[in-house]
């Protein structure tokens, strides 16, 4: 053999072509159509849901609105109410329209993440023959993952896929800037908006700019400030936008008592109960079974446990063996930064009155998909290779369905949160609301008490327990409960309740005593006014019976119980004439 033919043989051959695109090159167009189609299609179910659980708090913000300039003015989730008032002034209160625009936006996501994997994957290590693929089989597992479903299915989550989609956009504006080189006053301009429109969409997309300084600050080997100092058309502004509308939020927050400062954690134990949480996230990611809407996941007190201290140690074992093989495998390291930075708003130390929730997985979830495409990537890509790929997506959209299905009855979706984690009084007690609502009081009766059972019995779960028991036909169990209420708490509505029973057992003098009293306590109780005028009407005496109906319009106009007897009380006193 020649010196020069031996040269050659001995030299390292290029990384080879993706051969399944230069043989079929509108495989992936198809591979791509069928993914978004069945993200399409495995959220379909979701759209017949009706508004259920914090949705329904929706209902007095999009049926009588306040001034745009007070939403936008407020900053807390701005963008998010205006998009929801802006939709209702166009499709009314109809969830299917809440639904479908969600899934847009996923959908949206979707195709953010694909362009975002496809850059960051030729940026970091690019050359394998399976990059395309793996990207491709990334932007599936962002599409279908069943851990999204709460964030798309959920019309209270629209601020995590609005979240999402300026925070995604603005890192794709700031991937197609030079690593090396400068960035223009126009680029900071657009990703400083991008991103604040994120922030004011929900406040964990302001971390965003965390994964901005990474991806800068790896860009260059060994370590280096440079690349940040070059930049400093983008972080300086940013850093003076970030620290206002930060500051504003959590002090805005703090005051309305979910989270911050007024949250019903300290800062160090919910950090520390996120050391636990995160394996928790993690289990899910990779064996998605044991969802739930509601984890109520229960907050450590520090000094923590041996697992608090365990899930530590095994996070910071992680990233040090990440940051050791980053060389060789960039795109997962990158990714799990990405992870770790996204979530680290509502994982560390700013204490969220909920420890545990998957729709906060939603916002980092690419780094999910960047550390499966580092690994997918180095599979050569073939028909075998597609299919496996295909078939594990396809497991995932199915698990997918079956979670949207959820969204479409309230009674479904609690029971399998109860299902999960039994010892959830919280959610026992919504499960019960929604057999009450339905009708299904026994079944309501049951769900109340376990309840009481898995967290003991306040003021409010012992007066809708009464009310349940009531439309059983329980009375005397009914006033038992309220008994137990009037104890723990003095409020009009557990006396306006057994004015109520007391008249349906036919005691009318007990009954007036008792509406007499909640509205001695509460003289704007249109309820207790209601029942009095039904009281005073089985006393034959429509004059006083309309009255309280008059009085309870009054105070609820459009109260349909009050109308109805008022309409009663003039016929009475037409009749007595």
């Amino acid at each position: 053999m020649s010196k020069r033919r031996k040269t050659a043989a001995q030299a390292p051959s290029p990384p080879a072509a993706d051969t399944l695109a230069a043989k079929q090159p509108g495989v992936y167009a198809w591979f791509a159509g069928a993914l978004f189609l069945a993200a399409l299609i495995v959220y379909l179910p979701a759209a017949n849901g009706p508004f259920l659980f914090d949705d329904r708090s929706l209902a007095p913000l999009l049926e009588a609105p306040p001034e745009w300039s007070f939403l936008a003015a407020r900053l807390a989730r701005s963008i998010t109410n205006l998009s929801l008032v802006f939709e209702a002034s166009i499709s009314g209160l109809n969830p299917k329209s809440f639904h479908l625009t969600n899934l847009l936006i996923h959908l949206l996501n979707g195709l953010l993440v694909w362009r975002i994997l496809d850059l960051l994957s030729t940026r970091f290590g690019g050359g394998h023959p399976g990059s395309r693929m793996a990207a491709l089989a990334g932007t599936g597992l962002y599409l279908l993952h069943p851990l999204q479903s709460e964030a798309v299915a959920y019309i209270s989550s629209r601020s995590e896929v609005l979240c999402a989609l300026f925070a995604y956009a603005a890192l794709l504006v700031f991937l197609a800037a030079s690593p090396a080189g400068d960035i223009s006053w126009t680029r900071s301009l657009a990703v400083t908006t991008l991103l604040a429109l994120s922030a004011l969409s929900k406040e964990p997309g302001v971390a965003m700019a965390g994964v901005f300084v990474a991806l800068d600050l790896f860009s260059e080997s060994p370590l280096t400030l440079k690349p940040l100092l070059r930049r400093w058309r983008l972080y300086v502004p940013m850093l003076a936008a970030a620290s206002f509308v930060g500051f504003r939020l959590y002090a805005l927050l703090s005051r309305e008592g979910t989270a911050g400062a007024t949250a019903k954690h300290k800062p160090i134990d919910y950090l520390l109960t996120q050391f636990t949480v995160f394996w928790h996230y993690v289990r899910l990611i990779v064996f998605p079974v044991g969802q739930n809407l509601d984890h109520d996941y229960p907050a450590v007190r520090a000094p923590g446990t041996i697992f608090t201290w365990a899930g530590f140690v095994a996070i910071a074992a992680v990233l040090v063996l990440l940051w050791k093989w980053r060389a060789r495998y960039p795109l997962a390291f990158l990714g799990a930064v990405f992870l770790l930075i996204l979530l680290a708003p509502t994982s560390s130390v700013v204490p969220i009155d909920d420890a545990m929730a998957e729709r906060r997985l939603y916002l980092g979830f690419p780094g999910v998909a960047m550390i499966a495409a580092e690994f997918l990537r180095r599979i050569r890509p073939s028909p075998r290779a597609a299919a496996a790929i295909a078939a594990v997506l396809a497991v995932l959209g199915g698990l997918t369905w079956r979670r949207a299905e959820l969204y479409t009855s309230a009674v479904a979706m609690w029971q399998d949160s109860v299902s999960v984690n039994p010892r959830n009084s919280r959610a026992w007690f919504h499960l019960a609301f929604a057999f009450y609502e339905q009708g299904r009081c026994a079944e309501a009766s049951r769900a109340y008490e376990k309840a009481a059972m898995a967290g003991g019995a306040d003021y409010t779960l012992l007066v809708d327990w009464a009310l349940a028991l009531q439309c059983a036909g329980r009375l005397d169990e009914a006033l038992a409960k309220l008994e137990e209420a009037k104890k723990l708490q003095r409020h009009s509505h557990a006396w306006a309740v057994e004015g109520r029973i007391l008249a349906q057992k036919g005691d009318l003098g007990g009954a007036l005593e008792s509406l007499n009293e909640a509205i001695r306590m509460n003289p704007y109780d249109s309820n207790a006014m209601v029942y009095r005028g039904n009281v005073h009407m089985l006393r034959n005496d429509p004059a006083a019976a309309l009255a309280d109906y008059e009085l309870a319009l009054r105070l609820a106009p459009g109260d349909p119980a009050a109308a109805k007897g008022r309409q009663a009380a003039l016929a009475a006193l037409a009749r007595s004439r």
